[in-house]
Order: C-alpha cells, then structure tokens, then sequence
C-alpha cells in the first residue's frame, strides 16, 4: 500500500488501520499543531458512486452530531488521485476492543464505561440517527487530561437517519450485536436496534465475550454481577424490541442505579493507560468458501455496504485508531502478558498477533500459537510471495480464500497479493480458526497442533484422521516448538 503524504494540508505520518472500504492514517494538522485520524476511501472503492455517497455521508452525519462523545470530523476533501476523505479525531489509546483484549474489566469499570456509551448514543439518537452497528471496536478512547478520558462512538458506515428510517433495509450489521430484526431483510430497524447492541456491548464489558442466542445471565460468566445487573443487560438484548429498554439514557440510568451513583464527564482513569507509542488451500474448503461467499453476497443485493460478514469484529468500516508505535515497544502486550518478549517476533505485529490469537474462546488458541504458525509459515516476512503456490504475506494466504475472511468478507473484493498485508492477514487468521476449529473440538490430541493442521489442510482432515493428519506431522512439530519457544513462562 503506497502511503500518501499528505491530504489537503494535514501532513500524513503513517498507516493506523485498514479496513474493507477504508484506510485510517496518523496525519498531523501543522496549523494546530495536533495529531489527526484521516480516514481515505480505499482505491478500488472509489469508483463505486454508491459507495462512495455512504462514505461522505458517514461524515455528514458525524459533524451533524458535532458531540465529543462521538469522533468529530473536522474536514473533508479529495485527495489528487479522486479519494474522497475526511479529518477526525485521533483516539490515542484505541478501542474498547483493545482494552478488552488487555485484561478482564472489573464490574464497576466495565459499568462506568457503558454509561458513557450510553450517553454518546443519546444524543446520536437526538438527531433522529440510528447507529446499527455497536460493538468493541467501534468505541474509541482518548486522552484529554494527565489522569483523564473521554470514550467515543464511531464509524457510522452502516448508520441510517432521518426518511431513510422508514425505506427498506437489507441485513447490516455485526453477529453477536445485531438485534434480531436487524437480520432480516425490510426489518426497519429503529433506535431500539441500538439499545439491543449496546446491551451486547455492556455485556461484552462485562464478562469478555458478547452475548450468545441463550442469553445466559452475565453473573453466570462473572460472579461479581449482581442480579440488579442481570436484569437491566437481560432487558435491554430482548428479542422483542418492545420489551427493551426505551431510550439509551433509560438504560443508562438503570445501570447507574445498580451501582448507586452516576458518573460524571470526564471520567478520572481507574487504570493504567498501556503504553503507546500455509501452504496450499484444498480445493474441497475452497469450494465450500465460495459457496458462503456467494450467499453473503445475495443478501447484500441492491448496491448497499453491509457490515454482514460473519465474525465478532466486523472490521470493514473499523476507525480503531491505536497507534503503530515505536517498532521496539512490544506493542499490545507491553508486559508480556501474551507472548514472550526476548523471543524473535516483530514488536509492530504484537497487537496484531494478541488480537488473532483472542478472536475467540477456543480451547488451543492463543497469540502465542498464532506467533508460532506465522514462524512457521514465512519466518515473519510480510513480504512473502510464492506464485508457483498462489500464497503471499505473512500467513500465506491464497487470494481467493483469504477473500471470504478478510475485513468485509465476499462483498470485498478479492485482494491482490500487494494489498495481503499483516493488517489484514493476521487478523484473518484468528477469524478462520475460530470459525473451523469449532469443528474439531472433540478431535483427540494436542489442540492447538489440532488448529495448526486445520489452517494446513482443512478441518474435514483433522477430524478424518482423529487428529493432525500423517502428511502434515512435520508441521505441526514445527509449530510446536515455536509454540513452546513463544508461551510466556
């Protein structure tokens, strides 16, 4: 990906994320002297006028609400090449879903931090817009003081407002935090959508993962949460949205009632900040890929972006925004909490690595098992390339399969071997195995080797041979010993 060096007169400095639609760029306003967010049509997007309108629109929308509990947007325009783009605030510690991945929250941490959601989407809501798509990694956090944060809302990729409530919708948004009628084609999803996501969100805070279709109660995944808790969060994910909450503020002030206080803004920071700064595909899988993506793009029909693609992050429109850092500060996992830090992996890939090997609960997976199946797929060379196997990047993706677990999934396009970059790869990696490795759960051996062989062959193998398959052995062995070699003591 060629960086651009600058975007009107905001000065860029380097890559933050990438996602299905969109690039985010660490730029620098020289006027204000301050750092920026610059978010920039992805190139292959930028012919698409429908596209094209849902980006511009998101910033629309974001300086309609012009709140610091959403992320503001301060500028928009075109870049030489025709890429439309927009200037935004910079979160400087990241998303919800970074701090989840982390450490667990305590009970009265995760609860303050819901409030403040609930707050961001109250007025969200006050100007008749409906977000559709609250998650983790759609929060972002910013400092604003030595001891202080403000928690944001972003990306309103797939928002809806005003007469286009009422028109008809197609199914949008992530699994795991849609509300039902969100699933269904002309369900016409209202404010009370949102009320559903942000109980899946309150929850995630909760207990670490979202809610399941069961609606266990959360006390039942963390003993420290009362009843009073239960109750309000049990509320709020009701399939019937009549049964919801009414408002955010209503779910808002329920919370704070558990608690006995509501919380002011800005909120004094209770924690730490962390610190800043396969070889080949079988064709049998590959079918089975195709066939997934082709009925995700029969529900995405009628031209419009969908957030539908099948995994917990959903990071196609994401605006996380942590910085890369300096590439000798072991970034994500600054304590070695996850991986060791004497050991040969690239400090810029940590994060990456942290948040693949946590995509899911999913006995064998762990970032250090993703470390290890990188080592032994390409040495950590993100710059691989082999077309004699039509693999390339650091997890050695096939073009054609990685499309069904990139950001976005099958309503992207395939990528070319330029665009396979750790980015997008490693994070794809935990998606796959957390989708194919349910199926082998029960598969008798070590676990981990177990998801090491699905990635190398397909997970109808493993099961077939009760285990990593004869022909895959040395493999599995190799990944082993990087696996014990990357485990923190």
């Amino acid at each position: 990906m060629e960086t651009p060096s600058a975007a009107g007169r905001y000065r860029i400095d380097r890559l933050l994320g990438s996602g299905a639609f969109a690039t985010v760029w660490l730029g620098h306003d020289e006027e204000l002297a301050s750092p920026v967010a610059i978010k920039i049509l992805a190139e292959h997007w930028a012919q698409h006028t429908d596209v094209r309108e849902r980006f511009v629109q998101e910033a629309r929308l974001l300086r309609r609400v012009d709140s610091h509990r959403l992320v503001q947007v301060f500028d928009i325009g075109e870049l030489a090449d025709g890429r439309p783009y927009f200037v935004m605030t910079y979160a400087d510690q990241g998303t919800l879903e970074d701090l989840l991945a982390i450490a667990p929250l305590p009970p009265n941490e995760a609860l303050r931090l819901a409030q403040e959601v609930c707050r961001g989407l109250q007025e969200l809501h006050g100007q008749g817009i409906v977000h559709r798509d609250l998650k983790p990694s759609n929060v972002l956090i910013r400092t604003v003081a030595a001891d202080e944060e403000r928690v944001m809302i972003s990306d309103l990729g797939i928002a809806r407002s005003g007469d286009r409530l009422s028109s008809l919708t197609l199914p949008a948004g992530s699994p795991g935090y849609m509300a039902p009628e969100q699933a269904m084609i002309d369900g016409a999803p209202d404010h009370r959508a949102d009320i559903y996501g942000l109980g899946a969100l309150t929850y995630h805070l909760l207990t670490g993962e979202p809610p399941g279709e069961t609606r266990r109660p959360p006390s039942l995944l963390q003993p420290a949460v009362t009843p009073p808790i239960d109750a309000v969060v049990l509320r709020a994910l009701e399939p019937d949205r009549d049964r919801r909450w009414p408002t955010a503020a209503a779910f808002g002030q329920a919370l704070a009632r558990t608690t006995g206080r509501i919380d002011t803004d800005p909120l004094p920071v209770p924690r730490p900040v962390p610190p800043r700064r396969r070889r080949g595909r079988r064709p049998g899988r590959a079918a089975l890929l195709t066939a997934a993506g082709m009925a995700a793009a029969a529900l995405g029909g009628g031209g419009a972006v969908l957030a539908f693609d099948g995994d917990h992050a959903a990071d196609a429109r994401s605006t996380a925004i942590r910085p890369a850092g300096d590439p000798d500060t072991g970034i994500g996992d600054p304590n070695g909490r996850w991986l060791r830090t004497d050991r040969d992996i690239p400090p810029r890939y940590r994060r990456l690595i942290v948040r693949a090997g946590t995509w899911c609960r999913l006995r064998g997976l762990s970032p250090a098992l993703i470390a290890a199946m990188l080592k032994a797929e390409s040495g950590f060379d993100a710059d691989l390339s082999d077309p004699g196997r039509d693999e390339y990047g650091i997890a050695r993706w096939t073009p054609s399969v990685l499309v069904q677990w990139q950001p976005g999934g099958a309503s992207v396009p395939e990528p070319r071997p330029a665009d396979i970059t750790p980015e997008v790869s490693i994070p794809a990696l935990g998606r796959y195995l957390c989708y194919w490795g349910r199926g082998v759960r029960d598969v008798p051996g070590d676990p981990a080797l177990n998801l090491a062989a699905v990635y190398r062959t397909s997970a109808a193998k493993v099961l077939q041979s009760r285990g990593v398959p004869a022909g895959y052995r040395a493999y599995a062995d190799e990944v082993g010993r990087h696996l014990r070699d990357y485990r923190p003591r």
